[in-house]
């Protein structure tokens, strides 16, 4: 993957993550039908894979 579609990609997660939240901010009433372990696990995942997104066009190749 080159540097331009990995940072696309991590532009596109972050616009959807800030999204996602504005959402559940306005809709408290809204819930997951898991539970709250299995939803802190798939945001941290979700965080870690755009993190890396981000990273990785900057780390050089040998």
């Amino acid at each position: 993957m080159n540097k331009r579609k990995s940072r696309i990609i991590a532009f596109a997660m972050l616009v959807i993550g800030v999204c996602f939240i504005a959402v559940a901010l306005n809709n408290p009433q809204l819930s997951w039908p898991w539970s709250n372990t299995i939803t802190y696990f798939l945001y941290f995942v979700y965080l870690l894979g755009m993190v890396v997104l981000f990273i990785a066009p900057f780390k050089e190749k040998k």
